[in-house]
């Protein structure tokens, strides 16, 4: 079937989508799209969200919906998004998990091609995020599971997470890492809010102690999938392997070097996208590790089709680097949305 989307790329329009979307973009800038880092605002955990709003780009009034998510996709031109709960401003309990995660399994069955989900877990309970993990990928089919880089200032890499990561490790299962703001910042008295620099910084500890906890080597099959471009990890990686090594000698003694650790690691796009992080995100991997998310719809339309303008216009990538990281990457995760 011809889709309205076709009928742009092939007549090639400067039609701009309605409400600061994205403009419709040439048949060879448009391939599939699959969007790795896209919130929703479960109704059921309503309350946890403190009437934050549901981000910069939602249009609709009152809860999230199935009908507005499809809306916002279509504004700016994503086949398909993995949900994953943005940060609740409380803490959610083990049963609402389990009905968030209920409800994510019947959106997806509903409209497989345009949504998969990541699973919420209760993750500063350990075991109860076992027995939610077992239960969401086994019997609910999830596509992963959302990871925050840490609760209760216990990072990932901690020893607290030995079984969950285990059970990870068993299923080859994809995690995306988000970053949340540590119990510590406001007494740091920056005028800032944690989400300008913080979040980059706790995606950079959860990542730094992945590797040097040897949680990588232990659990070689997990995928991690690390936002906004790996938080500083690009720009430091040198100095983290170099550094590292020469407070514990024992790490040049693993598998892989730190950073050959680090390159494991899938890299997505959201928040992200600008020439100054490509060019650093690209000193470390290839576009086989990085993956396209748009963080919206917390993110402004404004930010979204300037990112996209950098994807697009970047130079050191071909159109098949460009496909790769917008669709390939994302359907070697994800089989099923091949």
């Amino acid at each position: 079937m011809v889709t309205r989307r076709d009928v742009l790329r092939f007549a090639g329009s400067s039609l701009a989508l309605a409400g600061g979307g994205l403009a419709g973009r040439s048949l060879a800038q448009g391939g599939r799209r699959i969007d790795i880092h896209h919130h929703w605002h479960p109704p059921p955990i309503d309350w946890a969200f403190q009437n934050t709003g549901i981000g910069a780009s939602w249009t609709g009034d009152g809860l999230w919906n199935v009908n507005g998510a499809i809306g916002l996709l279509d504004r700016f031109e994503i086949d398909t998004a993995i949900l994953s709960v943005r940060n609740p401003r409380l803490r959610v309990p083990v049963p609402a998990c389990r009905e968030v995660n209920e409800l994510a399994a019947r959106i997806v069955g509903d409209h497989p091609a345009r949504f998969g989900a990541f699973a919420l877990l209760p993750q500063f309970d350990v075991d109860a995020s076992v027995d939610e993990l077992v239960y969401a990928l086994d019997t609910l089919g999830l596509d992963g599971v959302l990871l925050h880089a840490s609760v209760d200032n216990r990072y990932l890499g901690s020893p607290a997470h030995e079984l969950l990561m285990a059970e990870l490790n068993e299923r080859s299962a994809v995690v995306l890492m988000h970053p949340t703001a540590p119990s510590y910042f406001q007494e740091l008295n920056l005028n800032l809010a944690p989400s300008v620099i913080e979040y980059v910084f706790e995606t950079t500890r959860a990542i730094a102690n992945l590797v040097v906890s040897g949680t990588l080597d232990r659990y070689p099959r997990v995928r991690f999938i690390a936002p906004h471009a790996g938080g500083t990890v690009p720009y430091i990686a040198e100095r983290l392997a170099e550094q590292a090594a020469r407070a514990n000698p024992s790490l040049t003694e693993r598998p892989r070097s730190i950073i050959e650790s680090l390159k494991t690691f899938y890299f997505g796009t959201a928040q992200a996208t600008s020439v100054h992080a490509l060019n650093a995100l690209l000193s470390l991997v290839d576009t086989s590790k990085i993956v396209f998310g748009t963080d919206l719809p917390i993110s402004s339309p404004s930010l979204v089709r300037d990112s996209q303008a950098v994807l697009d216009e970047y130079d050191a990538l071909s159109a098949g680097d460009r496909e790769r990281i917008e669709s390939g990457n994302a359907m070697d995760l994800f089989p099923r949305l091949g």
